[in-house]
């Protein structure tokens, strides 16, 4: 009996060491991490939504070398700069829901996806972990202007308050503490905190809103008021709205943390939160920080969630003030749903344009002045097609996005306008002596081109594509001259790059290994 019985504890012991192992449950592995069967298996990317140098970068940088460690397993901080986040976060959402990407977030994503009419874009992501923030404060130039808050108040007339961007998190919070203190102020954005602090050192405004360590930049500088609970212990002279008489101004300051897709399995989120809570817990996370007026606190995906949806009504009743909400009937239904990709929009437009293009170029020979009319008819409809879709539906310019969706479209049409009417002209000078079967051969191959031209876009992303599609087309159309061919090419794709997804920021496809 005693040997049944040890063998069925044997038989228990064996099964309950196997199971949570199969499934991943309850077994830490030697870093105290839990175990994920198949998790990772890949380098794990951090998409951050600046270029390199800013705050959210720095943290992310800090946060990725520490979690490398902790988790024995690569960590690569990626940015994806453009639209305030918007470029990052949809990339990050057409990426599979694997958990090997992830966002570094900050409450300055609330507030441009309200503005521009994208908040389908915070209902996907899954809020995961807010890890700090830092107070808002009012800093002014002590040497020339108001040295006190007492002082700030007795200013007569309209104050100049600088800060950053228009319609953004500090914007909103400026529009909220002087509407709570009773002063009148006019708001003059600046493209980046730097130019804004110099603007105040010359004398250029009464008081910046901004970071508190924007203060340690000069002597000059004092903090007169500070949006926090409590007082910073690296400005103990600085006396909060509160002390002041001012009370609901305490969470008016940028948080930071880290967001992915709602779709990525409970497993692999207790696997973030186990990083995540030790790279928090670690001294050298704590002492990096030291000095720099930052509240490093720890609120779960449930408490993100709500101070998510908190700044989210925050932001559609003053952006709304401010008159800086997007027409609902833009943002809203299937016609909304045509925005969602401008960049790959914009990049099916081009490409009609381009082909438009060939067919100026193509019809010099008597055998191709036929084919190169129904090639300029076809890419017109094409063309005149999407970019109608796209400038109807897409968002407006507005102060917060001064291009506007629905403007890249619409400078395609500008620039495919004219060459139309050229070719237009220059096909209709002779009949065509090609026959009826050739030409239609000859287009259906052309369109067949630049259907599988379409269909390459969000696999192999706009440059290799159009790299490989370009000279194909141009040499099965009867153009030999490689030289002019690869000059037109090349410069197709740098003008494509330095315009558009430098200049004004349209993320064009970047494909599926970008």
């Amino acid at each position: 009996m005693s040997s049944r019985l040890a063998m069925l504890l044997s038989l228990i012991a064996l099964l309950a060491a196997a199971t949570p192992a199969a499934v991943g449950y309850g077994v830490v592995d030697k870093n105290g991490l839990p175990v994920v069967p198949g998790f990772p298996s890949q380098p794990i990317r951090l998409v951050v939504y600046t270029s390199p140098g800013g705050l959210i970068d720095v943290t992310a940088r800090r946060f990725a070398r520490l979690a490398q460690e902790h988790a024995e397993h690569p960590f690569a901080v990626i940015n994806r700069p453009g639209g305030g986040g918007i470029v990052a976060f949809e990339e990050a959402l057409r990426e599979p829901a694997d958990g090997h990407r992830f966002l570094a977030v900050t409450r300055s994503n609330i507030s441009k996806m309200v503005a521009t009419g994208r908040e389908d874009l915070i209902d996907r992501l899954h809020w995961h972990a807010y890890v700090m923030d830092n107070a808002h404060v009012l800093i002014t130039n002590a040497a020339e202007g108001p040295a006190d808050w007492d002082a700030l108040r007795r200013t007569p007339g309209d104050q100049l308050w600088l800060g950053v961007d228009i319609g953004g998190v500090k914007h909103v919070s400026g529009v909220r503490m002087a509407d709570t203190v009773g002063i009148d102020m006019r708001w003059i954005p600046y493209a980046s905190g730097g130019e804004a602090v110099a603007a105040l050192l010359g004398n250029l405004g009464t008081v910046y809103l901004g970071n508190p360590r924007d203060a340690q930049t000069s002597d000059r500088l004092r903090i007169v008021a500070v949006a926090a609970e409590q007082r910073l212990p690296e400005f103990p002279d600085a006396p909060t709205f509160a002390e002041l008489g001012f009370d609901g101004l305490e969470d008016e300051l940028i948080w930071r943390g880290f967001a992915f897709r709602k779709e990525v399995p409970e497993p692999i989120r207790d696997w973030y939160t186990a990083v995540i809570r030790k790279v928090l817990d670690d001294p050298r996370w704590q002492e990096a920080w030291a000095g720099e007026a930052v509240n490093l606190r720890y609120r779960d995906a449930e408490a993100f969630t709500r101070v998510v949806e908190r700044d989210r009504s925050e932001f559609r009743t003053y952006l709304g003030q401010l008159g800086l909400l997007p027409d609902a009937r833009e943002s809203s239904g299937t016609l909304a749903a045509l925005g969602r990709g401008p960049g790959l929009y914009g990049a099916v437009g081009g490409s009609a344009l381009m082909l438009g293009g060939l067919a100026f170029m193509l019809p010099r020979t008597r055998h191709r002045q036929r084919t190169g009319q129904l090639l300029l008819l076809g890419a017109l409809g094409f063309a005149t097609v999407i970019a109608l879709l796209m400038s109807i539906h897409l968002p407006a310019a507005n102060p917060i996005d001064p291009v506007g969706a629905a403007g890249i479209p619409r400078l395609w049409m500008l620039l495919l306008l004219p060459l139309i009417v050229l070719q237009i002209g220059y096909c209709l000078r002779a009949p065509p002596p090609e026959p009826e079967t050739q030409q239609t051969l000859r287009l259906l191959v052309s369109m067949g081109l630049f259907i599988g031209y379409l269909l390459l876009l969000p696999v192999l992303g706009y440059l290799p594509a159009t790299l490989i599609y370009m000279p194909t087309l141009i040499v099965y159309l009867g153009y030999r001259r490689m030289p002019v061919i690869a000059a037109v090419t090349v410069s197709w794709l740098l003008f494509s790059e330095l315009i558009f997804q430098r200049l004004l920021l349209v993320d064009l496809p970047r494909g599926m290994w970008w």
